[in-house]
């Protein structure tokens, strides 16, 4: 055993951990109705909680989703299955996978439809964070990873479940994906799963990783060649590189956008310098900037915000402006 093996699982491996490890990740099977029905139970009322959650716009709904949604023992069951050479049980665990994708989408749409609050799609803060991927949710996502094949090996540290089960969102961008295909919201539909593919790949690559390092790639453990394993790796890889690449250019648009949210910002702060006004509310989409400012007395001219705007190379194809006024009443004034 190498010195990252022992940093990694904290002293020699521990077989007993390991066939714990493989029962978990549903790689081992040996208690099937027990197994399946607590995967496919708490699956089903985490899509119910975690929908429910997204029509309410409730983050706290859906982290209590998170914490009961078990997607991700199969996922890991898939990473390990791998690192240990056994493809039937990888393959296994992937079917598994995709069968609870399929039961979380479509339960969703079915809540969605009958649910009494319907999820805007365009407003709904629990779907815009889950329809842009950004490449922030693949370092996330393989942070995750890397902690839930540490905490799967590693009897010492099962207080760090709960919160890689919040960090690494599964169910909640699936139960966007099925609300989003009700609502016909095609693109965000894409965005959500294009995020739920990011992390799926982000832990099969660090989980593989991580499993390896441990010493699980031993003969001893396989069935059998490298070839299998190397052959799968290399297929997540080249998945992984485009989702990379994908994300990038997610992550490039934010950072112009709000790089050019900030000028207009700093800008019409500017415009306000000398007035009775100040900003209230301030949004720019898609070359759209709409402005809200609240004060009293004479309101500055919408020309001289243009050329602090175009001072400030904030590009625009259109400006709106409300004002609110603002007039103080001294106590007892009727």
């Amino acid at each position: 055993m190498n010195r990252v093996s022992e940093v990694l699982l904290g002293g020699p491996l521990d077989e007993a951990v390991l066939v714990d490890a493989e029962r978990s990740t549903l790689m081992l099977v040996d208690r099937p109705l027990r197994q399946y029905s607590s995967f496919a139970l708490r699956l089903l009322a985490a899509t119910v909680v975690a929908t429910a959650g997204v029509a309410a716009d409730s983050a706290t709904t859906i982290i209590g989703a998170m914490l009961i949604a078990p997607l991700m023992s199969p996922m890991l069951g898939t990473a390990l299955a791998t690192a240990l050479g056994r493809p039937r049980e990888a393959f296994r665990t992937l079917v598994i996978t995709v069968l609870g994708m399929v039961l979380v989408v479509g339960v969703s749409a079915l809540v969605t439809a009958i649910i009494p609050v319907a999820a805007n799609m365009e407003t709904n803060s629990q779907v815009l964070a889950r329809v842009s991927p950004r490449l922030v949710d693949l370092i996330i996502a393989l942070a995750s990873g890397f902690m839930a094949a540490l905490a799967s090996m590693r009897s010492d540290i099962p207080d760090a479940v709960p919160g890689v089960a919040i960090a690494a969102s599964i169910v909640p961008p699936l139960c966007v994906v099925g609300a989003a295909l009700y609502e016909r919201a095609f693109e965000q539909a894409l965005g959500a799963l294009v995020l739920f593919l990011a992390n799926y790949v982000a832990i099969q690559v660090m989980g593989g990783a991580v499993y390896l390092l441990m010493g699980l790639g031993a003969k001893r453990y396989s069935v059998v060649s490298d070839k299998a394993r190397k052959l799968w790796y290399t297929l997540v890889g080249i998945g992984a590189v485009v989702l990379v690449a994908l994300l990038f250019n997610e992550s490039m648009g934010v950072v112009r956008a709000s790089m050019q949210e900030r000028a207009a910002q700093d800008a019409a702060v500017a415009w306000l310098e000398g007035t009775d006004y100040r900003v209230v509310n301030l949004t720019l989409d898609e070359g759209e900037l709409y402005l809200q400012i609240a004060g009293r007395g004479k309101e500055p001219t919408l020309g001289s915000l243009a050329r602090k705007l175009k001072d400030s190379d904030v590009g625009l194809v259109g400006l709106s402006v409300s004002v609110v006024d603002e007039r103080r009443m001294a106590l007892g004034e009727s």
